[in-house]
């Protein structure tokens, strides 16, 4: 399973539809309470479910992590987890993933300045004030160091995306390819 970390607006998703809709990735759909954003879709983009719904999906086993993350739960639920899939975590997701699955996961971390991350977050209508909120708390929450295992380190600054996947996608075919030996 390809996981792809990063803070907010650091170019995750767009990285992950490419590798789905060219290199024909599956992506793993995690799971959230927080609220859809104008653009989303409910099963397309995350299972948007209530808290409620989240918490009796917790007592019966269904995820391999969750976390809180800006006020609002977010989980990988087990039926999502395959070697075939690419799937967006933060870093307690990662290292949960990792710990259940060592042989099976390849971290790709994503980074970005602040700078351009806040831009992102604007050009995508967040306001002023969530983007000062998610900015300091990305800081701290995903440094690398926060993730146990990150197998590949891309800065995504002004790159186009298409070679970023390329070079995410011939690392993650050399990376099973090593696995399998």
């Amino acid at each position: 399973m390809l996981v792809i970390v990063g803070a907010s607006a650091s170019g995750k998703t767009e990285i992950a539809n490419y590798l789905v809709n060219i290199y024909h990735y599956i992506k793993s759909i995690t799971t959230t309470t927080r609220d859809m954003r104008a653009y989303e879709q409910n099963h397309i983009h995350y299972h948007f479910i209530s808290k409620e719904a989240f918490l009796d999906l917790i007592s019966e086993d269904a995820f391999v992590e969750t976390s809180v993350y800006q006020d609002a739960l977010y989980g990988l639920q087990k039926t999502e987890v395959n070697a075939n899939k690419v799937v967006i975590l933060d870093p307690n997701g990662c290292n949960a993933v990792f710990k259940i699955f060592p042989n099976d996961v390849c971290i790709v971390y994503i980074q970005s300045s602040k700078e351009i991350r806040q831009s992102r977050m604007l050009a995508r209508g967040d306001t002023k004030a969530h983007i000062k909120k998610r900015s300091m708390s990305d800081d701290e929450v995903f440094h690398p160091s926060k993730i146990a295992n990150i197998h590949l380190m891309i800065d995504n600054h002004h790159q186009p995306i298409h070679q970023i996947a390329q070079e995410i996608h011939t690392f993650y075919v050399q990376f099973k390819k090593e696995k399998k030996t």
